[in-house]
């Protein structure tokens, strides 16, 4: 090694070591006269909090973009505002535009320069201890809402969990989670709620109210109760299960249709494996199928019986036929109106 890189090596090693003696100084002095020497904040449980506002008239969309982070969002807050728990400065990028919040973050010390858009994350030396003082502390991101906020869209994707909880906002909810659980608990909206998982999740909806209700999921158990829809719920996985205890005394006015590939329907008294179970009690639903209407199958009417049943029924008996499962929709629109559909590829339905 040459002369001149030993002579930068120990001045840069000189210099760090300033830096760190510094810092130390500066921590220990900020600590005896009660000055923050950074955005968080540290509660009863060492968690660190930063803390953003933003205009609940003027934000109408809101996406978040988080990975192996806990989301939790609620209404009927005092103020709308953003909670960073354990993130320090530098690891998230939160922009806030005149109708659009973003935020995202981003793992990894690495994160603090941004060389793709030329962007320096750096606050001082600080910042890197301030890193490795809770870098391995459980992240969370908190979104409160107050109950006039005018937000139309609310798009999450997280690798942990997502919970919806008091929320009043007219929008369109849109959730995506891999590994994380979701749970909605006292939601009302005229639009829908759409909620993905890609790997291995529970679903949980609870005590709320939509227009439409949506899951798709590759593993997903999900379990609704007290809750009500104007239009369609429409549930469409690959294996899990799904329990229904609906506050509806009965399906008037909607076409249901359970189906179980491998699996068992329990329906009132079916107990259906490896089948369906269908009622037409809505008749115009051709207009978004294509499908002929049955229209003998008046409102209130038993329905058609098909699969495998256990107890005795002297509906008709067969195994639900390969291929015929229809596509995961896009969107909404695709979901035919006033309906109940539960598909389940591999696992149990229950309807209470």
């Amino acid at each position: 090694m040459k002369p001149t890189s030993i002579i930068f090596i120990i001045i840069a090693v000189m210099m760090a070591s300033v830096g760190l003696l510094l810092c130390f100084t500066a921590s220990n002095m900020a600590n005896d006269q009660g000055v923050a020497l950074f955005t968080q904040t540290g509660d009863a449980d060492s968690n660190y909090t930063s803390v953003h506002e933003f205009d609940g008239a003027a934000v109408k969309k809101l996406v978040l973009n988080m990975s192996d982070t806990t989301v939790n969002i609620f209404g009927g807050a005092d103020s709308n505002r953003v909670e960073m728990v354990n993130f320090p400065d530098g690891t998230y990028d939160l922009s806030i535009g005149k109708s659009t919040l973003q935020l995202s973050n981003a793992s990894g010390i690495g994160s603090f320069i941004d060389i793709d858009n030329f962007k320096i994350n750096f606050n001082g030396f600080r910042d890197y201890l301030h890193y490795f003082k809770y870098r391995n502390k459980k992240t969370s991101v908190n979104v409160y809402f107050t109950d006039d906020a005018s937000a139309i869209i609310l798009s999450v994707t997280s690798g942990g969990d997502v919970n919806l909880q008091d929320l009043r906002l007219d929008c369109d909810y849109k959730v995506i989670v891999s590994k994380g659980d979701v749970n909605v608990s006292n939601v009302k909206t005229d639009s829908s709620i759409d909620i993905d998982s890609t790997d291995d999740s529970s679903v949980n909806i609870s005590a709320s109210s939509f227009n439409e209700i949506i899951v798709n999921g590759v593993t997903a158990y999900t379990e609704i109760k007290n809750t009500t829809f104007t239009r369609s719920m429409y549930i469409n996985i690959k294996s899990g299960s799904v329990s229904y205890d609906r506050l509806e005394p009965d399906f008037t006015g909607f076409n249901l249709l359970l189906r179980a590939d491998s699996g068992v329907i329990k329906y009132n008294s079916e107990r259906i494996i490896n089948g369906k179970y269908e009622e037409k009690n809505y008749i115009d639903i051709s207009a978004d199928t294509g499908e002929d209407d049955d229209t003998g199958a008046d409102s209130g009417e038993d329905g058609d019986h098909e699969g495998e049943d256990e107890v005795g029924g002297e509906g008709e008996t067969t195994t639900a036929a390969e291929g015929t499962e229809p596509e995961v929709p896009v969107n909404s629109t695709q979901i035919p109106a006033y309906s109940v559909t539960i598909i389940l590829g591999e696992g149990n339905i229950e309807v209470y």
